[in-house]
């Protein structure tokens, strides 16, 4: 991956489109689009094969707009990330499909979470320290997506959705065990860091 955004890179250099000093702003950017934009064909061509791909779009789309601003889990590499997305998408798509939860229960479950959100401060990531007012932006943008959030979930709910519901929950869920094990994961490396 790293080569294809090295060759791009050069090229839009080569071009003139960019100058030479934003040359690792624009690498980067382009890995990462890369890399993203792979993920998430794979994660569509998964959810195709299993015929989920509006539960599939469902769990991008509440993942992608809550895990922004809450944080959670990273991967130190690429492929390590790769593979876990992939098999957590997986898996969810298969409790959607194998353990559907009905409306009522998804309610539930979603209720229970969406407090979980609230009271839960998001993850700091060691490679982008956010400073206070940042830290009060994103809590403003997660309450507004959680309230947006609820609107789908009553438009689900009246349009008797569970299918739907039982995604978002699902989701939901991943994002909150997300958090607390990067929450872990932090906390074992500070313990380590301060032991040595």
């Amino acid at each position: 991956m790293e080569t294809l955004a090295d060759f791009l890179t050069n090229y839009i250099v080569k071009k003139r489109a960019i100058s030479k000093e934003d040359y690792e702003i624009y690498h980067y950017g382009l890995q990462t689009g890369l890399e993203m934009l792979i993920c998430m064909a794979v994660c569509f061509f998964m959810a195709v094969q299993m015929g989920m791909m509006v539960q599939c779009m469902i769990f991008f789309l509440v993942f992608f707009s809550l895990r922004s601003f809450l944080g959670g889990l990273h991967m130190n590499s690429f492929m390590a990330c790769f593979f876990l997305s992939c098999t957590v998408l997986y898996l969810t798509l298969l409790l959607v499909k194998y353990c559907p939860l009905s409306s009522r229960m998804a309610v539930l479950v979603l209720a229970c979470e969406t407090v979980t959100v609230c009271f839960s401060k998001p993850v700091e990531n060691s490679n982008r320290p956010v400073n206070e007012r940042e830290k009060k932006e994103f809590l403003d943008k997660i309450y507004k997506i959680l309230i947006l959030l609820w609107v789908l979930i009553v438009f689900c709910c009246a349009l008797g959705w569970s299918r739907c519901l039982t995604t978002v929950g699902y989701t939901l869920g991943v994002i909150i065990i997300s958090m607390y094990i990067e929450k872990v994961k932090t906390r074992l490396k500070r313990g380590k860091a301060e032991s040595v």
